[in-house]
């Protein structure tokens, strides 16, 4: 892990909080009964956090499974050399098949096309292959119907090169429509009824990710399956509910240039501010390029000696300009925060997301690698 420096020797970063990552980890596991076992998403790079860092601390304190989205995405936590079982989440193509199979990944499969892809790869490296079968229970974007997972199931169970390790469903509306959740919980229990009295083991089951384990729905199954939670995150609708979690995240820059402005005049592409008094200005170098996106054009605040400042001129791919204001003492040793904590004031996630029109992990995902990772170990974010 990079470990973090009293000041740090990048232009922008962020930091990335073990502490807090372990201890929602506790917390969900803990929300949904202490005896689940828990598949961590760590998909979109760990929700831009750094997916091998990221699911290191995890199975250190406890995770059993990891679950991402690509067969990329799975073949690098290969690589780092991260043993652990790792579910595939979207179909494969047919160029994917062997190559998952070889990494000894777990694929989705949810209707025969996908089983035959699966076992023809698993025949041609002479492996017994994993797979997990998906059922739509309302969700609507991949799985089976509830009413054809006996077959999906007994063609599995009788292939010489698959095993059938899990069986799962997403939720579309948990915590937003109660009848409906009951609805899914009532199909996949169904499906899984018929395929245990058909003689068809499904494996782990799991249903609840985050917003399903908030909700309640956690006590369903086997397994849980949270992804935002794990970094502090939750759906808008639990916004006011208390579940333990903390952020994770934090992202930081330290100024470029500190100048004055003289009233009247203006900065940026498109000269999008214009003072109306003398003010200072504080250059960022962080912009569009690295996930920041133009929409905080004139919109959205950074933190700096625990003081919101405003955000002003348009956005650069590599850079943004922040009006000082009154703070006519900060110098260039000072940290400016985007996301996180300063001195007691915070901004958000969900902050951010509100002026961006969008929800708080798309935030976190756009997140660009140009952006350094800075991880923080435990003792050291304990001690912060």
């Amino acid at each position: 892990m990079t470990l973090a420096s009293a000041r740090s020797p990048h232009r922008a970063w962020i930091e990335v909080d073990h502490a807090a990552l372990s201890g929602n980890l506790a917390a969900l596991r803990h929300l949904a009964g202490d005896e689940k076992t828990v598949i961590a998403v760590v998909k979109a790079n760990a929700y831009g956090h750094g997916a091998i860092e990221v699911s290191r601390t995890l199975l250190d304190h406890g995770a059993e499974r990891l679950a991402v989205a690509t067969l990329r995405e799975g073949l690098a936590l290969r690589d780092a050399g991260i043993a652990a079982p790792i579910l595939v989440l979207w179909a494969l193509g047919a160029p994917e098949a062997e190559r998952a199979v070889a990494a000894d990944l777990e694929p989705v499969v949810y209707d025969a096309a996908g089983i035959e892809l699966i076992e023809r790869a698993a025949a041609a490296l002479g492996r017994r292959a994993s797979v997990q079968l998906k059922i739509d229970s309302g969700l609507g974007r991949q799985g089976s119907e509830p009413g054809m997972a006996v077959e999906l199931a007994l063609r599995i169970s009788r292939s010489p090169h698959l095993g059938l390790t899990g069986t799962f469903s997403h939720l579309a509306v948990p915590g937003e429509d109660e009848a409906y959740t009951d609805v899914q919980l009532l199909r996949l229990a169904q499906a899984l009824d018929a395929m245990r009295s058909a003689g068809a083991d499904p494996g782990i089951v799991h249903l609840a990710a985050t917003g399903g384990v908030v909700a309640g729905a956690g006590t369903f199954g086997d397994a849980i399956r949270p992804g935002l939670g794990l970094y502090g995150m939750v759906p808008g609708w639990a916004g006011d509910r208390e579940t333990g979690l903390q952020p994770v995240l934090s992202l930081k820059a330290l100024p470029l240039r500190i100048f004055e402005l003289a009233a009247g005049a203006g900065i940026g592409y498109g000269l999008r501010f214009r003072a109306e008094r003398a003010t200072r200005i504080a250059t960022l170098g962080i912009g569009y390029g690295d996930g920041w996106p133009r929409v905080h054009a004139n919109n959205g605040w950074a933190l700096v000696r625990g003081v919101r400042r405003p955000i002003v001129g348009a956005v650069s791919m590599d850079g943004i300009t922040i009006d000082l204001g009154d703070l006519d003492d900060v110098t260039y040793a000072d940290e400016f925060v985007l996301i996180g904590e300063q001195m007691h004031a915070r901004i958000d996630a969900d902050e951010v997301a509100a002026q961006r029109r969008t929800i708080n992990y798309e935030v976190t995902t756009a997140l660009r690698d140009r952006l350094p990772r800075v991880h923080l170990p435990e003792a050291a974010a304990n001690e912060g």
